[in-house]
C-alpha cells in the first residue's frame, strides 16, 4: 500500500538531503516517487510504509512525517472540514506548525482537535505523535508518528568534541552518514574506507549496521580509529595499509575522504598522483554497479574512466575551503 511523507530538510545543503532520502529509499525498495518541494520540505511517495529503521538512518533530514492530506487548498479551515475523525489508537498527541508565525497556531490546533477522538489526551510536552500542519502553495497535514526519528540530532553524539581522538579535518557526522546512504548499502553490507583517519565515515556505517572496515598509512589513525569506535560501542576492522590493499578487499562500497594536503598525511606522494593512482586502484577493485562515494577538494582531480558520475555536491566549509561529494558508479570489468 503506497504511502506518502513529508520529509523536512536541513539547512546545510537541500540538495544534498534530498538526493540522500531518495537513494536510502531505493536502496531499501522503497519505490520512491519524488513531489512537491517548497523551501525545505519535499513530499515523497512510497510503495510501503516506512520502517522506523530506514528514517533513522537519514543524517540530513530534520524529521519525516505521514501525510494524512495534502491539498491545493490554501484555505487551512476548509481543508481541516474535509478530515475525517483521526485515529490515534490510545496514542496521546500535540498539535504543532511547521512554519512559524504563518498562521495562529493555536486557532488551527482548535479546529484539528475536534478531529480528534475526546478519548485521546493532550501532552504538549511529551505527546506519543504531533499532527503536523503546513500551509503554503500547498496545505499539508501529517502525522509525526512515535519513536520515528532521524538521526540529524543524534548523530551529532559522533562529533569530534565527543570522541577521545580527533582530527580537526574530520568530516562532519551528517555529511559521513549522508555519504553512506549514497552508497547503495544496506544493513550487513561492507563499507570500506582506505583513508580512515580517526574513523567518522567507519562510525556512521557501523552505527547504521554495516560492517565498517578501514585502513590508513599511518598506525597512530589506525589506533585513534579503532578508538573512537570502541568509544561509542562500535565494531569495525581497521588496520595499517596503503590504499593499493584495497585490490585485497571483500566490500559493497567505498566511501572515503582522501587527504587533500591541509594537515594530513599522503606519505610524500603529491594529492594529485596519490588521486590518480587510487582511482586506478578503485577501478581494479570495484565489480561493475558499485559506488565510490568520495568528499575531495578539487573534482578535477579525479579520473573517472571506468566509473559514471551520479552526482556532485558542494559543501561549503569556510572562505578558503570547499568540499565536493562525489557519487561514482562502476561501469565495466
Amino acid at each position: 500500500m503506497t504511502s506518502e511523507y513529508l520529509f523536512e530538510l536541513g539547512g546545510e545543503n537541500k540538495e544534498l538531503a534530498k538526493i540522500e532520502a531518495r537513494e536510502l529509499l531505493k536502496t531499501e525498495g522503497y519505490n520512491p516517487e519524488t513531489g512537491f518541494e517548497e523551501g525545505q520540505i519535499v513530499i515523497i511517495k512510497t510503495s510501503q510504509k516506512l520502517a522506523l529503521n530506514t528514517i533513522r538512518r537519514l543524517g540530513m533530514t530534520k524529521r519525516v512525517s505521514r501525510i494524512i492530506h495534502s491539498s491545493e487548498e490554501k484555505d487551512i479551515g476548509k481543508v481541516i472540514e474535509q478530515l475525517p475523525t483521526l485515529d490515534l489508537g490510545k496514542s496521546s498527541f500535540a498539535i504543532r506548525q511547521i512554519r512559524r508565525n504563518v498562521i495562529s497556531e493555536r486557532k488551527i490546533a482548535i479546529k484539528i482537535g475536534r478531529k480528534i477522538p475526546i478519548e485521546n489526551e493532550i501532552a504538549l510536552d511529551n505527546p506519543d505523535v504531533k499532527i503536523l500542519f503546513y500551509t503554503g502553495s500547498r496545505t499539508i497535514i501529517s502525522i509525526l508518528e512515535e519513536n520515528s526519528t532521524t538521526s540529524y540530532k543524534s548523530c551529532l553524539e559522533h562529533h569530534v568534541r565527543y570522541r577521545p581522538y580527533f582530527s580537526p579535518i574530520s568530516i562532519h557526522p551528517r555529511i559521513a552518514r549522508s555519504m553512506v546512504n549514497l552508497a547503495n548499502c544496506s544493513p550487513n553490507d561492507t563499507v570500506l574506507d582506505p583513508f580512515c583517519g580517526t574513523g567518522g565515515i567507519l562510525i556512521e556505517a557501523a552505527d547504521m549496521g554495516m560492517k565498517a572496515k578501514g585502513m590508513d598509512l599511518l598506525e597512530k589513525m589506525v589506533v585513534n580509529s579503532k578508538g573512537n569506535l570502541e568509544h561509542f560501542g562500535l565494531e569495525g576492522k581497521i588496520k595499517k595499509g596503503d590504499v593499493k590493499e584495497s585490490k585485497n578487499q571483500s566490500f559493497e562500497a567505498i566511501v572515503t575522504d582522501p587527504p587533500y594536503g591541509i594537515a594530513s598525511s599522503t606519505g610524500g606522494e603529491k594529492i594529485s598522483e596519490l588521486l590518480q593512482r587510487t582511482m586506478t586502484i578503485f577501478s581494479e577493485a570495484m565489480e561493475k554497479g558499485k559506488r565510490i562515494v568520495m568528499a575531495i577538494s578539487n573534482p578535477e582531480l579525479i579520473q573517472t574512466t571506468n566509473f559514471k558520475k551520479i552526482y556532485q555536491f558542494e559543501w561549503y566549509i569556510h572562505k578558503s575551503l570547499t568540499r565536493y561529494i562525489m557519487v561514482l558508479e562502476k561501469t565495466n570489468n
